[in-house]
């Protein structure tokens, strides 16, 4: 279900996207922070699959964007919340696919204790990133993408979360 407020925004998410000039990454997907109606939100787009792909992710798999919601949901006290997914289809197999999150301030990824040798509290960070993927054990749910910069770190007190 759709809160009905974010409805102008997604549904002319293509052009937001793609006027929005915000980009936080770029590789083989896409991530901008996008300003609307006084608001901060996090829009992922997925690479337009090749056509293999489009066919798999039509009839047999669900799309990045959807699983990326779905397990968003599954750990939303751990993650910006989750607002939407939506995909796109030409000629009736999917093309272009997004997920859109509120933005989240954090203070850094996982990336810069991991390669900078002088990081402060990195001993305590490691730790905190360990008991945190306990817990998601625990509760039967495996990330399967730590990727360093998919790992949001903020600081509060004296926590990392």
């Amino acid at each position: 279900m759709i809160n009905k407020k974010h409805l102008p925004l997604l549904n002319n998410i293509q052009s937001h996207f793609k006027n929005s000039s915000n980009s936080i990454h770029k590789a083989r997907n896409e991530i901008k922070v996008i300003n609307y109606e006084d608001h901060e939100y996090v829009i992922k787009s997925f690479k337009v699959p090749h056509l293999l792909n489009k066919i798999v992710y039509t009839f047999f798999r669900d799309s990045k964007a959807k699983k990326s919601y779905e397990n968003s949901v599954k750990i939303i006290d751990f993650v910006p919340k989750p607002i939407s997914y939506i995909e796109f289809k030409k000629f009736g197999l999917i093309h272009d696919n997004y997920f859109v999150s509120e933005n989240f301030n954090y203070d850094f990824t996982i990336r810069e204790p991991l390669l900078d040798v002088n990081f402060e509290e990195k001993e305590e960070i490691f730790k905190q990133f360990a008991l945190f993927t306990y817990q998601l054990h625990e509760q039967g749910i495996y990330h399967l993408d730590y990727s360093p910069g998919n790992i949001l770190i903020k600081k509060e007190k004296d926590t990392y979360t």
